[in-house]
């Protein structure tokens, strides 16, 4: 159990964490919420009466607003979205159709999608302040400005928050455009009159997040323009609609502080949602001012949070797709209006996109669960699994004008929703996934192995501290940072393995923030992910659910050994447990594309003394049959579709094996106190599966060298002779390393 009491040291420390502007943007949030101001600038916008269109938006009727969107002349991403149908079928297919249908039906009966993988019964529309998980509720009448995120009362308050975020239209605008089936816009428009009655202006529960406020008011601009020509879609409905968005703004600008010292991934949504609602209706007399504040504080997101390299400071390749998501949204909605945005957000945006694109494994489409992953998948366009980002890949080539080399598919749909012509890829005899030509943007092709591993060349320099090593079916991704913000999770030199679209090595994920001990966002620490821990201590200093001291820093070169096309090989190490006098020094080598070796090297740190240490190596891999085939040294079998998967550890000193899944013991010793995270995984948010952890302990005085070797071919063998370990193909050595410390 992790005691977060924080002393006097530990409190200047956090302070200088956040530094001195981010500490005075909470603060003042705090204060404004603590003394009472916060509540009073609420209670002065309370009401639906004081948005009244009379109020927000001088000389404009709800008939006029709702004419002009059906005339055209406030354009979206897409037309009429039944014109949509053909190019949607065709890529959907019968059984597509089919499936997309009856998860449109499952809405509507009360059956909602929660974080992208999930699904609870809810009603329809929505029990809005009830936690599906647990049955328990919070009033409807209780003050934002006095709750927090989670209280014994109503748990964790992301179950409660999540059927607000309104992502169930996505699904019901997708049926309706290949259906017409009015029942999905009457649905839609049912849901809002709920929401709006039960949920009066700034006073509930509901209100608690600018970040949330600002991700109703895209999905709510979404399916108020895929409805637009539905009968249900009446005048009064349409103005009922801009009041809520007017309110949802202005309620977002009036926290916007939090967000900003937060320098995360609300301050994009925010700054989205208010560049959205000033963008996309400038009848409200304050569109001049959302559009101006959205602008200013997504470029500070931008030069905030995004690396010049295109790597997310979040370090969530989960947050780093919503992030692009969201940029991908601005860039073609400032297209549509003609809105000048900073070049840098287009240029940053290009960046984080192909950073991204580098780490999704070319055969499955997923890429490694590292970092947060809170369930957040925006723009649910496509019959995808919540884990497949070609989707985004297909996306950003569009909206970026940058073809890939994705063959069709599934993934192909997100980006006709996005393109205003609503013609398919195909119609433009184009690559797949160019939907359009851009006139004012440069056009850059970037092809598929470019996303794999082709340009990715040799990095002596890597400032990322992310590094991909292999070939194109069979590659890793290596974490080796340095920081100068503050990290999520304490996982220096983690591996994640993948091999012909199956993740062999992964990470655990988050499962819960707001859970009891140990799922309060327990598994961001060393123990679970796939590297080594000294003595059982972090590789840093945990003082919260979300922070970190005492940071581990690591330096890393990924480079070919062998002189192919691509690194092959990585070189690192971190000074995390310099405070135990140990340094961690880890090598991952690709072999072939069916052999991995990674060698752990625990020296004595240069500036502190000896002794023994104990050393348990992790791994965690999917949960498929799992068979011990030799204790000492280790050797067992993962038996997956495609091959037999071995591993064997070796080690200079002896050590002691086990197996555990779901915190039973499958083989070997017994998990201990404490390590009841052990042989789990979270593929989304609340979702808790059973996997296979591996631990390797040593108990001995440093240095040891412990040595990991992966093999997928049966043809391939790894023997210990005089002091070395020889891996070797048909009886024919290929790779040697020293297992001497």
């Amino acid at each position: 159990m992790v005691n977060f009491t924080v002393n006097l040291a530990t409190a200047l420390q956090i302070a200088r964490t956040f530094g001195a502007r981010a500490g005075y943007l909470r603060l003042d949030y705090e204060l404004q919420r603590s003394s009472g101001l916060m509540s009073r600038r609420m209670a002065s916008a309370s009401g639906w009466d004081r948005w009244d269109l009379k109020h927000i938006a001088s000389g404009i009727s709800p008939a006029d607003f709702l004419s002009v969107r059906r005339q055209g002349s406030r354009p979206f991403f897409f037309g009429e979205s039944r014109r949509l149908a053909v190019g949607l079928k065709q890529i959907l297919g019968a059984r597509g159709e089919e499936s997309l249908l009856a998860e449109a039906n499952r809405i509507l009966e009360g059956n909602l999608p929660f974080f992208g993988r999930l699904s609870f019964a809810c009603s329809f529309p929505p029990k809005w302040f009830e936690n599906p998980a647990t049955g328990q509720r919070i009033s409807p009448n209780r003050p934002w400005t006095k709750m927090r995120f989670a209280s014994d009362d109503y748990g964790d308050f992301k179950f409660i928050l999540e059927p607000s975020r309104f992502l169930f239209v996505y699904p019901l605008a997708r049926a309706y455009a290949i259906s017409g089936d009015e029942r999905f816009a009457k649905a839609f428009w049912t849901a809002i009159e709920d929401w709006a009655a039960q949920s009066p202006p700034m006073s509930g529960p509901l209100w608690i997040c600018g970040q949330e406020s600002s991700l109703r008011i895209l999905a709510w601009s979404f399916a108020l323009y895929a409805f637009l020509d539905s009968p249900a879609t009446t005048p009064e409905r349409a103005a009922l609609l801009l009041s809520m968005i007017a309110a949802h703004a202005w309620r977002t600008l009036q926290t916007v502080s939090y967000a900003r010292s937060q320098r995360s991934n609300h301050l994009f949504s925010e700054a989205v949602g208010l560049f959205t609602a000033g963008t996309l209706y400038p009848e409200l007399n304050d569109a001049a001012l959302f559009q101006g504040w959205g602008a200013r504080f997504l470029r500070e997101a931008v030069l905030d949070q995004i690396t010049p390299e295109g790597a997310y400071l979040q370090d969530s390749f989960n947050y780093q797709r919503m992030v692009v998501d969201l940029l991908l949204w601005t860039l073609r909605l400032a297209e549509l209006y003609g809105v000048e945005l900073d070049r840098e957000i287009r240029a940053r945006t290009v960046a984080a996109f192909e950073f991204l694109a580098r780490f999704i494994d070319s055969d499955s489409g997923h890429a490694p669960n590292h970092g947060s992953n809170d369930g957040s998948y925006l723009f649910p366009l496509s019959a995808c699994d919540y884990d497949d980002y070609r989707p985004l890949l297909r996306l950003g080539g569009c909206v970026l004008n940058r073809p890939t080399a994705l063959a069709d598919g599934p993934w192909d749909e997100a980006g006709i929703w996005f393109d205003s012509s609503g013609i398919s890829a195909s119609e433009f005899g184009a690559a797949p996934g160019f939907c359009r030509q851009t006139a004012n943007a440069e056009r850059e092709s970037v092809s598929c192995e470019s996303f794999s591993c082709g340009s990715v060349r040799e990095s002596e320099n890597n400032s990322t501290g992310y590094h991909r090593i292999g070939a194109k079916r069979s590659w890793a991704l290596i974490r080796a940072g340095r920081y100068t913000r503050r990290p999520f999770q304490a996982d220096q030199m983690h591996v994640d393995l993948w091999w012909h679209g199956l993740n062999v090595a992964r990470d655990a994920g988050t499962y819960l923030y707001n859970g009891p001990v140990p799922w309060n966002n327990g598994l961001t620490g060393t123990a679970v992910h796939n590297t080594v821990m000294v003595d059982g201590r972090d590789q840093m200093r945990r003082a919260g659910r979300f922070l970190w001291l005492d940071w581990a820093q690591a330096s890393g070169r990924s480079f070919s050994a062998k002189g192919a096309g691509y690194p092959d090989s990585f070189e690192g190490e971190h000074n995390g447990y310099r405070r135990l006098g140990v340094n961690h020094r880890r090598s991952v080598h690709c072999v072939s594309e069916d052999a991995w070796v990674v060698v752990d090297d625990l020296r004595v740190d240069d500036l502190e003394g000896n002794g023994e240490h104990e050393l348990r190596l992790h791994w965690l891999l999917p949960d498929l049959p799992f068979t011990v085939i030799e204790n000492s040294p280790f050797c067992a079998a993962l038996s997956a579709e495609k091959a037999r998967i071995r591993w064997n550890i070796f080690s200079s000193s002896p050590g002691r094996a086990a197996v555990i899944r779901g915190r039973k013991n499958l083989a070997g010793e017994s998990a201990r106190s404490g390590e009841e995270l052990l042989g789990w995984e979270s593929p989304t948010y609340g979702e808790l599966c059973p996997a296979i952890s591996i631990l390797y302990r040593v108990h001995a005085p440093v240095p040891v060298r412990m040595v990991t070797v992966i093999l997928a071919d049966e043809q391939l063998t790894v023997r210990e002779s005089e002091g070395q370990l020889v891996l070797s193909r048909d009886a024919s050595p290929i790779f040697q390393v020293s297992l001497s410390k």
